[in-house]
């Protein structure tokens, strides 16, 4: 069986510190009340429904052309905005889940073949490779290196004959719904991701069921 990982809300999470942790004391008077109650993750999620994320995703613009987007529509100083948008690309507030990735390797040591297939700009590539050994991997997709991402049909397809693997062979792990619905249509098996889950028992059960 091949077994294909999402990175973001599978193996990777933004830490979540409150935002007037990550600004400057001189800055704080700055900072809007209504601000006082996020944390990184919210600020980030905020701006990711704009078009330029998605543009960012598929490698077609770079963080400061995210950054230069964002700041005009944002609530807060560009300052602040700038100190923000770079705090959520640092090492240092993303975090990898080790469960999973020691569960990915006990799937290899099982004998299956596992891939990973994500929505991710290269500048996050560039973190996360510091932080996984994409080695142990089989294959490696990110939608930079094809300019597509999740959900479009034909991301999918790259990756499997890039990696040359049938979907009816396959099982796809992501923590969105819409996300696993193209790679049904192609005829593979799907897991929707949480931490909550029992996912080790859940997904040795879909690789095993007849």
């Amino acid at each position: 069986m091949n077994i294909i990982f999402d990175v973001d809300g599978v193996l990777r999470y933004i830490k979540n510190p409150m935002i007037n942790e990550i600004i400057p004391f001189n800055l704080m008077a700055q900072l809007s009340e209504d601000y006082q109650s996020f944390g990184l993750a919210e600020f980030v999620g905020k701006y990711l429904p704009m078009q330029i994320f998605k543009d960012w995703d598929k490698g077609l613009v770079n963080a400061n052309e995210v950054l230069n987007a964002i700041i005009p529509v944002a609530d807060e100083p560009k300052d602040i905005v700038e100190i923000l948008f770079n705090a959520a690309l640092d090492k240092k507030y993303n975090l990898i889940d080790k469960s999973v990735i020691k569960f990915a390797k006990e799937c290899k040591r099982q004998g299956h073949k596992i891939y990973i297939l994500s929505n991710m700009c290269i500048e996050v590539v560039e973190v996360i490779k510091t932080l996984i050994d994409f080695s142990m991997f089989d294959g490696v997709v990110f939608s930079c290196d094809v300019g597509m991402r999740k959900p479009e049909l034909d991301f999918y397809k790259k990756a499997l004959q890039r990696w040359k693997i049938s979907a009816k062979e396959s099982l796809f792990i992501d923590d969105s719904q819409k996300n696993l619905i193209p790679f049904e249509q192609l005829g593979g098996k799907t897991y929707l991701f949480s931490k909550n889950n029992k996912y080790n028992d859940d997904i040795q059960n879909l690789i095993y069921e007849k």
